[in-house]
């Protein structure tokens, strides 16, 4: 959207919502690398959570970061999107959201329950309100090729008053999918910065990543109580230029023999 639609935008919030409604979900009827975009993939009983970078690889990932008005629209925005490749998942079957907390806000040094405001989660006629707790959201149905590929339109908005011009805000979610052989994700947060320089934005972000991340022993990369092949698969397919990457355990802002060896080192039950 050039400079000139923007400043239209501003003039015309409700036209220009509707607008990037329509292109929202004109974006969703085919497959595309977006570059952030989330990338359910199902790996068993459980939905690994990924994002494609930009050379259309995926790397494994469950925080991701939101950018509102990058439509030009206040305090809305409809990425990242869901985009998961052919193959996936079941033609037939669902793929849904829900949020696993209340919305939190950036108060300059951690994020804090977001009282008096809403996040609103809207497909067509679907939407849901994530307040000050967790509640379900809805789902959608998976491409007859086994692939998905959805923009969900999400505002954050005051139930009393009208919004600040800046701020960060964080929502925690989980995927799931429907069907005679379900799945679920591992709790998966995005980041949204509404306005911010990036000197205020990043002390944001990067506290999500240092604080909400963890796993029950070092190398146990996918949850599962011990550390084994799945961890070494896990290491294997981010392998390259991986910042701030789970797998890449040595912080070398790539994933190598290193970070295989570290999980080798430690493979074994939790203690």
């Amino acid at each position: 959207m050039n400079t000139r639609a923007r400043k239209q935008c501003v003039r015309h919030g409700s036209l220009c919502f509707l607008a990037a409604l329509g292109l929202s979900l004109l974006g969703a009827s085919a497959h595309a690398q977006h570059v952030g975009d989330i990338v359910p993939v199902r790996n068993g009983a459980v939905i690994e959570t990924r994002e494609y970078n930009a050379t259309g690889d995926t790397q494994l990932r469950r925080i991701f970061r939101g950018d509102f008005a990058d439509t030009g629209v206040e305090h809305f925005t409809s990425n990242p999107g869901y985009d998961s490749a052919p193959g996936n998942f079941a033609a037939g079957t669902r793929l849904g959201l829900n949020a696993l907390a209340g919305l939190k806000q950036w108060n300059g040094s951690e994020f804090v329950l977001a009282t008096g405001l809403r996040m609103n989660i809207r497909y067509l006629t679907l939407q849901f309100n994530i307040r000050t707790s967790a509640i379900n959201g809805f789902d959608l149905q998976v491409q007859s090729n086994g692939g998905f590929h959805k923009h969900l339109n999400m505002t954050v908005a005051s139930d009393t008053s009208p919004l600040a011009n800046t701020g960060a805000y964080l929502i925690e979610l989980e995927l799931y999918s429907t069907g005679s052989t379900a799945a679920l994700s591992e709790p998966f947060w995005i980041v949204f910065n509404d306005g911010l320089s990036s000197a205020d934005f990043d002390p944001a972000y990067e506290w999500a990543q240092a604080n909400l991340l963890s796993t029950p022993c070092y190398g146990d990369l996918d949850g599962s109580g011990e550390v084994d092949s799945g961890d070494v698969a896990l290491v294997l397919l981010d392998t390259g230029i991986c910042v701030g990457c789970i797998t890449d355990l040595d912080g070398s802002d790539e994933v190598d023999s290193g970070d295989i060896a570290l999980v080798l080192l430690h493979t074994g039950a939790c203690q």
